[in-house]
């Protein structure tokens, strides 16, 4: 099956109330990917606060991406067997608002271990359930909806580092993540509002118990050769910015003694790269399909990733991470190509597959710290542009596009 835009269907006409929608779950998306980088800009206050090894440092980083992993696809599978994809959307990120807050009170290396696990089991619930919510409620215009809901992720990412720093400056980094999970109080009940709850019509809705419903959901998505393609490129992606992104602080102070305030800086322009980055990546994808769309970037970004690691200036790392930064968002593209090829009743599930797989980015920070610990901090970074150039190879996999 060619991954392809839909060809020939005519846009319909929006009103003020779509791109209202449109924001609204945009910004609940910055939301959710601001708390998956939540605690990347404190990581060096942290570390000096609670005296931590640099293992111990990726070992808090991945045991947010390690809830994420292992409840991701159990939860998308709920969601679209019982079809309450707001309901789940709403719950997960209450819970990861909660363990956020909580870490104002937490003064034990091993309880922020496990908030932090709990904040990412409840993030997990994010992408299925909310890239599937947009893709319907949006199919007119598919490609449009999804980049510019995933614009809103980098938007999020990179407000979140220059609100830290500025909060940290003056209150700590206790209270820098709390303030960053507020906004969620006012997101959430919009969401309730303003979108159907994604449950389908009863003759589509999956029969029988939750068990047998999981197996062929699983069985359908897995069938799919495009989809698993998809999911192993996106995996090994995580695998490299991950990583990438979460000692990228660590790499600024430790290599070149910066501040706080300059890192939060740094953060915000590489995740505000993709702001502009990630509607480009879906004209990429109309223009020449997944495969030619993915390969490219991921190259780039392999490249970067290790001029970002061996610099010997400092006045080289903020341009890096801008470029750099141009070049990692191509969650546009890849949800895109999923939501093109999966058929509608297991577009959460292969959503979640997606991102279940990405989720194994986890494995990052702990294997790039094992790496700085035994070696030095660059050698992770070699580490995660091998992972980019992996990816790029995967993605000569997918199916070519057809005129």
């Amino acid at each position: 099956m060619s991954i392809l835009p839909t060809e020939g269907t005519a846009r319909p006409h929006w009103q003020l109330q779509d791109y209202l929608d449109l924001n609204l779950i945009g910004a609940t998306h910055g939301l959710s990917d601001g708390f998956a980088k939540l605690l990347v800009p404190v990581l060096a206050l942290i570390v000096a606060d609670l005296q931590l090894s640099v293992f111990e440092a990726g070992l808090l980083l991945s045991s947010f991406t390690a809830a994420e992993f292992l409840f991701l696809y159990p939860l998308s599978t709920l969601a679209d067997h019982s079809g309450h994809k707001k309901w789940i959307l709403i719950g997960g990120l209450g819970l990861a608002t909660g363990a956020f807050l909580a870490m104002y009170w937490t003064t034990s290396f091993w309880l922020l271990v496990a908030l932090a696990f709990l904040a990412g089991a409840g993030n997990a619930v994010y992408h299925p359930c909310g890239t599937a919510l947009t893709a319907l409620r949006f199919a007119g215009r598919r490609a449009f909806a999804i980049s510019y809901h995933g614009m809103w992720g980098n938007i999020g990412v990179s407000v979140v580092p220059v609100v830290q720093a500025a909060v940290a400056a003056m209150a700590g980094w206790r209270t820098a993540v709390a303030v960053c999970a507020l906004p969620a109080l006012l997101l959430l009940p919009l969401i309730g509002i303003r979108f159907p709850s994604g449950k389908r019509d009863q003759e589509s809705a999956p029969t029988g118990s939750l068990q047998n419903s999981v197996k062929a959901l699983t069985g359908q998505v897995l069938r799919n050769r495009s989809v698993i393609l998809l999911a192993f490129t996106y995996a090994l992606n995580g695998l490299s910015t991950k990583g990438m992104t979460g000692f990228l602080p660590l790499l600024a102070v430790t290599k070149f003694g910066m501040e706080t305030a300059t890192v939060g800086v740094i953060l915000a322009c590489y995740f505000g790269a993709g702001v502009v980055a990630k509607p480009l990546m879906g004209l990429l994808y109309d223009r020449w399909g997944a495969r030619s769309a993915l390969f490219t970037p991921l190259v780039l970004t392999g490249f970067l990733t290790l001029a970002l690691g061996f610099t010997p200036w400092s006045a080289t790392l903020l341009v890096l991470a801008i470029i750099t930064g141009i070049f990692t968002p191509i969650s546009p593209i890849i949800l895109t190509a999923a939501a093109d090829v999966a058929d509608e009743e297991v577009l959460a599930s292969a959503t979640g597959e997606i991102y279940t797989c990405y989720g194994l980015g986890f494995l990052s920070p702990l294997i790039g710290g094992w790496l700085a610990d035994h070696f030095q901090l660059e050698s992770s970074y070699l580490f995660f542009a091998l992972m980019a150039w992996i990816g790029a190879t995967v993605s000569t996999m997918l199916p070519p596009r057809t005129e």
